[in-house]
């Protein structure tokens, strides 16, 4: 049952309508705060209102940010907030342009930062950045556990030598590194009473709170689960940088924990990825379940993942201990996470 007992807290989502966000504001609704979003468009987040927050609409405000690089864009947003999570970046992986791709990440951070230091008020408690494991990975490391303590260098250095030859996804990984590292350039430099932490996640799954009208809108990190259940896709799709899975659920609720746990958190790193979770992985899954659906691809059964999803014995792995005890849980395991996300996905079908 809906609750629409308010607790007179605002929480600030910087790119609510995205994958991540609006779970993350769902579930800041569920537990009575106020919710305010930011998106580009005055309108763009109708969907949400008529949809996954509607029995919220009391305490949902939304604020148009239609450039979030522009100095001051979050002055407005950020005033008598307790927290702010930010999640807005651009994850476009047909940009192969450094000057496209980073300096909107970093701007992006340091801008909404700025502004909460600024202008939000001493009642400001917690600044949330979602990260990526991108900040902390390094491809020439194997076998090898990453932790919190661990920083991506490659990607950017490769991206400067590559140049216009660079591939979007590295540039998207030096893209999470950086901006993650100007922020906590930004606390060094500034020491701002407030709170600041990075959550560094895999490559997310799970069910959307709020579907996209087609499936040709959804997010890159859902696009592989609906190729191979719905079949448009006769062969199993590539995976996704590591094929480091962690469902959506876990993400919103560390980014959550955060904002309410702000001495705890305070300059930390949450590593959340569960193990290894393939395209392969989600076809077997899902003709399993699915038994009577055509065209889900077979590609090699069994042949690119571990029993249960775990790390690969010679490969990389993310140590999310951290995580885990804050949450006080385990994550939920790949095959949930892919059977849940099909449930949702029968609409389209």
């Amino acid at each position: 049952m809906p609750s629409s007992t308010s607790n007179g807290k605002i929480v600030l989502v910087s790119g609510i309508n995205g994958y991540i966000a609006s779970t993350i504001g769902l579930d800041l609704l569920k537990k009575g705060y106020i919710l305010r979003g930011t998106s580009r468009s005055a309108h763009s987040a109708d969907a949400l209102l008529k949809g996954a927050y509607k029995d919220y609409v009391d305490r949902v405000q939304m604020v148009s940010v239609p450039d979030m690089t522009i100095p001051g864009a979050f002055d407005e947003a950020v005033q008598d907030v307790t927290a702010v999570i930010h999640t807005a970046s651009p994850i476009d992986f047909s940009l192969t342009s450094w000057d496209d791709f980073v300096p909107i990440a970093v701007a992006g951070a340091v801008g909404i930062l700025l502004s909460a230091y600024k202008h939000a008020g001493p009642q400001l408690e917690s600044f949330v950045l979602t990260s990526s494991v991108a900040a902390v990975i390094d491809p020439s490391k194997k076998p090898y556990e990453f932790t919190e303590a661990d920083w991506n260098t490659y990607s950017g250095a490769k991206a400067k030598e590559l140049g216009e030859a660079a591939p979007g996804g590295l540039i998207y990984q030096a893209s999470k590194a950086e901006a993650e590292r100007a922020m906590w350039a930004f606390r060094d430099e500034f020491k701002p009473s407030f709170s600041i932490s990075a959550i560094n996640p895999g490559v997310v799954v799970g069910p959307p709170v709020q579907p996209p009208p087609t499936p040709s809108s959804l997010n890159e990190t859902l696009r592989p689960t609906w190729a191979v259940f719905s079949g448009v896709s006769p062969t199993i799709p590539p995976v996704i940088g590591s094929a480091s899975y962690v469902d959506v659920r876990d993400v919103a609720a560390i980014h959550v924990w955060c904002a309410e746990h702000p001495i705890e958190s305070n300059g930390q790193r949450y590593l959340m990825a569960n193990g290894r979770g393939t395209p392969q992985a989600a076809a077997d899954i899902l003709r399993k379940a699915y038994p009577h659906r055509k065209g889900i691809p077979v590609g090699e059964p069994g042949s690119d993942y571990e029993e249960g999803y775990g790390w690969p014995k010679d490969g990389q792995s993310f140590d999310s201990a951290k995580a885990k005890k804050a949450l006080g849980r385990e994550f939920v395991l790949y095959d949930q996470s892919i059977l849940d996300t099909a449930k949702v996905f029968e609409r389209y079908l």
